[in-house]
C-alpha cells in the first residue's frame, strides 16, 4: 500500500491509498464495504477502525490491518483532483540520525561515528509536498538533505537487529532542511534543524511490501533542476535494522514514530565553494519506489 493524506475541495485531510492515477478514500471504502455486507452503523465502525490520523491508524494494529484487507468496495477520486499532504503529520517521536553515510562523512571531513549521532525535530517542522520551505530570519546558509524516512508500525523495545524490520510499517522521503549558520554555532545541532517547515515529508508512505530492501535505494536531489545529491542506502554506516534495534534500546519506539536516517553526499555546505538555498529555489527529491517530493523556498 502507498498510504497518503489527501484533501479535496478544501476539506480536512483524510487517509487514502494511492492506486495508479486514483486515490482510494480508506474510511469511505471500508464503510461502503461494511454496508454492502449488511453491517449496521457501518460509518461509525469505519471511522473507529480507520481514523484520519496516520499515527492513530498504525496504533490500531492488527484490527485496522484486518479491516483494510477486507475492503471490497473502493471509493476513489482522481489523483489529479486531490491535494497531497505529508503522509504522517503527527508522529509521537521524530528522531533524526546524523552522519550515517560513509561518503557524506568523508565530504564533511568527519570521522565515522562509533554510534549513531541522534537529534530530534518536532511535528511542527513537518511540511506538505508543494508547500514553501521558510528560510528563517537571520539565516543565509539554508541547506538541503534528502533522507530515507522510516515509520514504526509495531511497538519496539529491546528488539534485536534480526527482528527490527518486523517493527517497521513503511518508508517515505524526508528533506532534513538545515540552517547551517544556526546549526554550527555550538556543539549541538538542534538550532539549525527545528524551525517550522524544516521537514518536508512525502509524497506517500510506502509499506514494507512496497520496499523489499531498504538498503538498496537510490537517493537523489536537485535544486532548480541541477543535480546535487546522488547516493544509495548501501553506503549506510548504520542500516535500518541497526537503527531500530539501537533506538529501541534507548527508548520505546511506538507506532507512528518517524526516523530520518541521514543523508548521502552532495549537501550545500560541503561544496567548494558552498552553495545555499535562496528564495525562489526549488528542491526536488527522489528515492527508489517512494516517488518525488518537491518544495520551493521563500523567506519567512
Amino acid at each position: 500500500m502507498k498510504l497518503v493524506r489527501f484533501s479535496t475541495n478544501g476539506q480536512s485531510p483524510r487517509l487514502g491509498a494511492l492506486q495508479g492515477d486514483r486515490i482510494a478514500d480508506l474510511q469511505a471504502s471500508l464503510a461502503a464495504s461494511l454496508t454492502r455486507r449488511g453491517v449496521v452503523r457501518a460509518q461509525e465502525i469505519a471511522a473507529a477502525l480507520v481514523p484520519q490520523s496516520t499515527r492513530a491508524l498504525l496504533e490500531g494494529g492488527a484490527a485496522t490491518q484486518d479491516a483494510l484487507a477486507g475492503i471490497t468496495e473502493w471509493v476513489t477520486v482522481p489523483a489529479t483532483s486531490a491535494r497531497l499532504h505529508a503522509p504522517i503529520a503527527d508522529p509521537g517521536k521524530f528522531i533524526c540520525i546524523g552522519l550515517n553515510y560513509r561518503d557524506h562523512a568523508a565530504e564533511a571531513n568527519q570521522p565515522i561515528p562509533k554510534e549513531p549521532p541522534i537529534f530530534a525535530k518536532w511535528a511542527n517542522a513537518i511540511l506538505d509536498p508543494g508547500e514553501p520551505i521558510l528560510r528563517p530570519r537571520g539565516s543565509t546558509q539554508l541547506d538541503w538533505e534528502v533522507e530515507l524516512g522510516v515509520v514504526i508500525g509495531r511497538t519496539a523495545r529491546y528488539v534485536s537487529k534480526e527482528q527490527a524490520l518486523d517493527h517497521v510499517w513503511g518508508y517515505t522521503i524526508i528533506n532534513d532542511v538545515s540552517a547551517r549558520d544556526f546549526q554550527f554555532i555550538g556543539s549541538q545541532w538542534m538550532a539549525g534543524k527545528i524551525p517550522e517547515t524544516f521537514a518536508p515529508v512525502g509524497p506517500y508512505l510506502a509499506d514494507a511490501g512496497e520496499v523489499r530492501d531498504p538498503h538498496a535505494l537510490d537517493l537523489k536531489l536537485w535544486v532548480n533542476g541541477k543535480p546535487m545529491q546522488n547516493g544509495n542506502t548501501k553506503t549506510f554506516i548504520f542500516d535500518v535494522r541497526y537503527l531500530v534495534s539501537y533506538l529501541s534500546g534507548l527508548m520505546t519506539l511506538s507506532p507512528g514514530d518517524l526516523i530520518a536516517t541521514g543523508t548521502p553526499p552532495g549537501v550545500g555546505f560541503a561544496r567548494k565553494p558552498p552553495v545555499f538555498l535562496q528564495p525562489g529555489d526549488v528542491c526536488r527529491l527522489e528515492i527508489t519506489g517512494l516517488g518525488t517530493l518537491e518544495n520551493s523556498v521563500k523567506d519567512a
